[in-house]
């Protein structure tokens, strides 16, 4: 719940969230924790369940994205793709109906860079300046979400950085890398990276298993090793106790393989593996596992190459 603290100039006076994505309520409670108790905090999403649960923890609720966007200074959109977006843009209820005074909206979904920037610039002309896209794709788990400890990759101008800051930092830590879009090309290479290591610690696990080693020993000795790995340190328990209920669903990394898969092939860079694990996230969607945690890979995995022995010489 709110802190008590008193309104602060660094913080803005009003912030809204729009969307319901997988990661909406952690970063609600992490703001209504967070913010100064003189933060006005709204919601609006077409969740009608999470929208419940975000007003039961003390958001104010809107009546359509232009009440959001009327409501708010501030504007975390939570929303997987920026078709999702602009869905939301127009319209006598749509978010650019609601802008009336200078307005950030920080972008926290995946997007082709280009397109991104492309809003960017259409938006300022369209309001004048009043509305400004900021690109921060949230990286992390719902737990990391609620402690305030998501990686933020930022793209926008350091001018606006700087006054987006004192909010984002809420969230986790930020880091800006460039312009609009190019918060799309860091966090789809974090996300490639992450997306590897799972499939890999997936396919060691089964190979562990099948060899007959005990897995919890063996990944004790793995964090020893590989110290520091969020993935690892995350996807541990899962693993012993089969437990794939998302913390971090699989399906999150498609759209992010994608924006990396675009990027290879423009810089003309030679992606084999890219490639090999961009098949595998399509091959989890196909089989129903999109929506089970980042550690379902070993599931996957398992489930596709019966156990073998070999006669023993």
């Amino acid at each position: 719940m709110p802190t008590g603290r008193a309104r602060n100039p660094d913080y803005p006076r009003s912030v809204g969230v729009l969307g319901h994505g997988f990661l909406a309520e952690p970063v609600m409670q992490r703001l209504l924790h967070a913010l100064p108790d003189a933060t006005h905090i709204a919601t609006y999403g077409t969740d009608a369940d999470v929208f419940t649960q975000l007003q039961r923890l003390g958001a104010k609720s809107a009546a359509s994205a232009a009440d959001l966007a009327a409501r708010s200074e501030f504007v975390i959109a939570l929303l997987e793709s920026l078709d999702d977006l602009e869905a939301q843009l127009s319209g006598p209820s749509g978010l650019l109906a609601g802008v009336h005074s200078p307005t950030i909206v920080v972008f926290g979904g995946i997007s082709s860079p280009d397109n991104l920037r492309n809003l960017s610039s259409d938006l300022a002309e369209r309001t004048a300046g009043l509305l400004k896209i900021i690109d921060a794709p949230l990286s992390g788990t719902q737990a990391s979400a609620a402690h305030g400890e998501l990686a933020i990759a930022v793209g926008a101008t350091p001018g606006l950085y700087r006054e987006a800051l004192p909010v984002l930092e809420l969230l986790g830590s930020c880091v800006r890398v460039g312009g609009v879009g190019s918060a799309q090309v860091a966090n789809a290479c974090e996300q490639y990276v992450i997306a590897a290591t799972a499939i890999a610690l997936g396919e060691a696990a089964v190979i562990a298993e099948r060899t007959g080693l005990d897995l919890a020993r063996v990944l004790h000795s793995w964090e020893l090793s590989l110290a520091g790995s969020r993935v690892l340190g995350a996807a541990r328990g899962k693993l012993l106790n089969h437990d794939f209920q998302p913390d971090l669903p699989a399906g999150t990394a498609l759209a992010p393989l994608d924006v990396a898969a675009q990027q290879a092939w423009r810089t003309g860079t030679s992606a084999r593996l890219l490639t090999n694990v961009r098949e595998l996230f399509q091959l989890l969607d196909r089989a129903g596992l999109s929506s089970q945690d980042l550690a379902a890979t070993y599931q996957y995995l398992a489930a596709q190459h019966p156990e073998r022995r070999e006669a023993q010489a």
